[in-house]
């Protein structure tokens, strides 16, 4: 009878440790794909904000030599006094 407990608490003991190694080890699987996933998106939101800089910087290029355009400079001087007279207000307070 004690040799039939002794039997159960070893297999108890050996299938439990099993189970918890098995746990463990997906567990760290899983933080290794996420740790890669994160590095994933980090890299992503990188390029994304490199890009927004160049968009940005062409936009003000464009906006530039649209200026030099007699149509459009008409319609941007207008932009530019109006900031103008505003500093001067601004200026004299």
């Amino acid at each position: 009878m004690e040799s039939a407990l002794a039997i159960s608490q070893i297999v108890f003991y050996w299938v439990f440790s099993l189970t918890i190694i098995i746990l463990l080890s997906f567990r760290i699987i899983i933080m290794y794909r996420l740790v890669k996933i994160l590095k994933t998106l980090q890299a992503i939101a990188g390029d994304i904000r490199d890009v927004s800089d160049e968009a940005k910087e062409r936009i003000k290029e464009i906006s530039e030599k649209l200026s030099l355009l007699p149509i459009f400079s008409f319609f941007m001087k207008k932009e530019k006094e109006k900031g103008s007279s505003k500093r001067k207000v601004e200026k004299d307070k």
